[in-house]
């Protein structure tokens, strides 16, 4: 599965509910299922986030034209770059940037889970979380973030001086799950660990992970991340979390 592929089949998820609430009332395996964007209740624009970054990732346009499309749709609904309130005004460049980035890198990360074979995983069994893109002002507080991850989990299949796990080691949902309270991640195994992260994995392989110590006994492919239940399937699962339907708007068919 390329990384097209998995964002070209994700479901779309209208709300009105803000990132923190959409954080603490919609459960993680529906939302990496779905293309959704806190505040956005118009599923025609959803639509064409997905379309966008679909090119993108496919190679087909850049940030810049997948930008210039979004923003002629939301100027159609109302909305300009120049109106004010930042990373909540659905036309600012940063939150473009960060709904192309995001579904970007989530895309490339669940292409790399699906590649996991277990002649891979003998090879290469374990990830090290490295920076991959520079930031302007990056976060220094990754070894705590590791640390904390680590703790919740024993480090089961994790190193402490490192930022190396296993494949399947629980420390990466830890991490994703913002383990020690962290509350800008995005609830998902694997990179992007954090909104608007450059951290992301690279392979390291057996040999490396003897010499550092790190058990690969029994390490396995980690398990795949199920991506397609269909529309009416999310929308069971809406309901049976209590998610409210007045905060879901045009777009899924509760029928």
């Amino acid at each position: 599965m390329s990384p097209a592929d998995v964002i070209r089949i994700k479901e779309l998820l209208p709300t009105s509910l803000g990132s923190a609430e959409i954080r603490e009332r919609i459960a993680r395996d529906i939302l990496r299922r779905s293309v959704f964007s806190a505040r956005m209740t118009s599923a025609r624009y959803l639509a064409r986030v997905r379309d966008v970054c679909t090119a993108v990732v496919g190679g087909d346009i850049n940030r810049a034209d997948a930008r210039a499309q979004l923003m002629t749709q939301l100027a159609e609904m109302g909305h300009s770059p120049l109106d004010e309130g930042g990373l909540s005004n659905p036309a600012s460049i940063a939150r473009l940037n960060l709904i192309i980035d995001t579904q970007s890198q989530m895309a490339a990360s669940v292409a790399t889970l699906e590649a996991q074979t277990g002649a891979v995983v003998e090879m290469w069994p374990a990830w090290r979380l490295t920076r991959l893109e520079g930031r302007g002002m990056p976060r220094q507080d990754w070894p705590e973030r590791w640390a904390a991850a680590g703790a919740s989990c024993g480090f089961e299949g994790a190193l402490q001086d490192r930022f190396i796990a296993l494949k399947d080691s629980p420390i990466w949902q830890a991490l994703g799950d913002g383990a020690g309270g962290y509350r800008d991640t995005l609830g998902n195994p694997y990179p992007p660990f954090a909104y608007g992260s450059g951290m992301g994995w690279e392979d390291v392989d057996a040999e490396e992970c003897e010499a550092l110590g790190l058990s690969t006994d029994g390490a396995e492919a980690p398990r795949a991340v199920s991506l397609s239940p269909g529309e009416r399937e999310i929308a069971d699962a809406v309901k049976r979390l209590g998610f409210d339907l007045n905060d879901v708007a045009e777009g899924l068919q509760w029928s």
